[in-house]
């Protein structure tokens, strides 16, 4: 029976890793989280990544916070990502120890609020090394 217990209870914290953020080696690592917990709709893990304090610059906007974040355009960010494909198209890191920089070029195309969506997205964002294993970003600043 106990046994039993314990194979359970290593199931269930397995299953669980995966409904926050995990470690990630490599600042990069970190925006691909990010965009993964932004297509799902994890608002979870997106709140571990993102400081507390973080910048994001979106246009002519600016929200100052996680909290202004969640708030604001978290919700409609996760509607424009499950209906629209990110490619990929160019990276660069650049990691000065405990900053990095993360600029990203995508090919955003699909269909939202009955519009289609071609177009490219440059992204660039600053993290912070936690610890040897976990980055977290403070600064996203998105433009097309």
């Amino acid at each position: 029976m106990n046994t039993r217990r314990g194979l359970i209870g290593a199931l269930m914290l397995f299953i669980a890793i995966p409904m926050s953020a995990t470690a990630q080696q490599d600042p990069s690592e970190a925006v691909d989280q990010f965009r993964a917990a932004l297509a799902a709709g994890k608002v979870d893990v997106i709140s571990d990544i993102l400081a507390k304090d973080v910048l994001i610059f979106e246009g002519s906007g600016v929200e100052r916070s996680l909290a202004e974040y969640r708030s604001h355009h978290l919700p409609s960010d996760i509607k424009f990502s499950q209906h629209v494909t990110f490619e990929l198209l160019e990276r660069e890191t650049r990691n000065a120890g405990e900053i990095a920089v993360v600029t990203s070029r995508y090919k955003v195309s699909g269909t939202y609020n009955e519009k289609t969506i071609d177009l490219t997205m440059n992204e660039t964002v600053t993290a912070k090394k936690l610890d040897s294993l976990n980055w977290q970003i403070i600064l996203i600043h998105w433009s097309n």
